[in-house]
């Protein structure tokens, strides 16, 4: 195995863990400290915007700038983020913390790490090998991810002691200085002509990152409404759950997630990266409308595990479809543009859950969410049915 892909590997695993850990966590915890559910609606949107604006950075400063330079920044910030959280109390602090942390809310991730990674991935591997290694890489995502959410459940068995809590922003810091140490040896040789920025676009690749781009955004949209953290208080405040059976219950997410991303480069090789997109999109999205439905806390978690067995599926099979479209020198610079605009576009979904759930409309999330998201998957079909299977 190429050591550039190894060590990929290992900092996505690290961070996707402590996020796992982190993204269930943070709504109790903010709750535990008496926090509202707006407030904690707010604070999922400053996770998010941090994201945008980190990706904004890479966006901008992507010719001034070599890609294991903003590995080192960002990791170094996924750090001093978990050392401040651990340390204060302080809503300021908190929120500061949550922007520069780069926290995913989710396996996939739509942050600078994840920009730079999709794009350099298909440079480290075999070229017959891309779309599996995407689904390696997405695989072991979801399986640390889903490591991080049992994880979460132990502040339960503590009573919900604030320490049980600040513990695991201590462990974040620390993981974040692994990833630091880690991006210190990689050895990438960038070429820098392939430091695009939009500008150097040429006509067609423009077209398309500004139509792939709204459609991403529009899916980002409605995966806003749904992200983890939201989905997993929504279970607490609808059912009283606690953590002892959240954590199990998004192990066992995140443990369908990763399996469904080892079968999607297989599916995709019989019909194509953007049938395997759409078709497994749009069926997981009918699951997710059926959640909020039912009175029963096991029909709404047996809707979530249908959801989980094939939503992630787009996601190897979408970063094999973008390797498809642009050319090796586009890919990081499209990465980092269609991050910024799906984190900016995702950013209007917690907020809005934190005053529907404050006010009861407890259905909002997912019917908004899955709606939206159906939407997309006709689009994109449509627009790309003739350019690529």
């Amino acid at each position: 195995m190429n050591i550039g892909f190894a060590r990929i590997l290992m900092s996505k695993s690290i961070r996707v863990f402590l996020s796992g850990i982190v993204s269930i966590l943070t709504p109790f915890y903010l709750k535990y400290l008496g926090f509202s559910p707006f407030l904690i609606g707010i604070s999922i949107f400053v996770i998010v915007l941090g994201n945008v604006v980190q990706n904004l950075i890479l966006t901008w400063f992507r010719s001034k700038i070599n890609i294991k330079t903003y590995l080192l920044i960002v990791s170094l910030l996924f750090s001093i983020s978990g050392f401040i959280l651990f340390i204060s109390s302080s809503i300021f602090l908190i929120f500061l913390s949550l922007f520069i942390g780069n926290i995913s809310t989710t396996g996939t991730e739509t942050g600078p790490f994840q920009s730079i990674e999709a794009g350099i991935l298909p440079d480290l591997v075999d070229k017959n090998f891309v779309k599996r290694a995407y689904g390696i890489y997405n695989f072991l995502g979801y399986t640390f991810s889903s490591l991080g959410a049992l994880t979460s459940s132990i502040p339960a068995y503590f009573n919900y002691d604030i320490f049980s809590f600040k513990i695991f922003y201590l462990l974040y810091g620390i993981g974040g200085l692994i990833i630091f140490i880690n991006y210190v040896k990689f050895n990438y040789k960038e070429d820098k002509s392939t430091r695009l920025s939009l500008k150097d676009f040429d006509k067609k690749a423009k077209r398309d990152l500004y139509l792939i781009t709204a459609l991403f955004s529009t899916d980002a949209l409605g995966g806003g409404f749904i992200v983890q953290s939201i989905v997993a208080y929504w279970f607490n405040l609808r059912y009283g759950i606690s953590l002892k059976v959240l954590g199990p219950l998004f192990t066992a997410v995140n443990i369908i997630t990763a399996i469904s991303l080892l079968l999607a480069p297989l599916i995709a090789e019989r019909l194509g990266n953007l049938r395997t997109m759409v078709i497994t999109h749009l069926i997981s999205n009918v699951f997710l409308i059926m959640i909020p439905i039912f009175s029963s806390f096991w029909i709404s978690a047996m809707f979530l595990l249908l959801r989980q067995s094939m939503s992630q599926m787009d996601v190897p099979t979408r970063q094999a479809f973008i390797v498809e479209i642009f050319k090796r020198e586009y890919r990081v610079s499209f990465n980092s543009i269609s991050n910024t605009f799906r984190s900016i576009s995702s950013l209007f979904g917690s907020p809005l859950d934190g005053v529907a759930l404050e006010n009861g409309l407890l259905i909002l999330p997912f019917f908004a969410g899955g709606f939206i998201k159906i939407f997309y998957d006709f689009s994109i079909f449509y627009f790309y049915r003739n350019r690529t299977k």
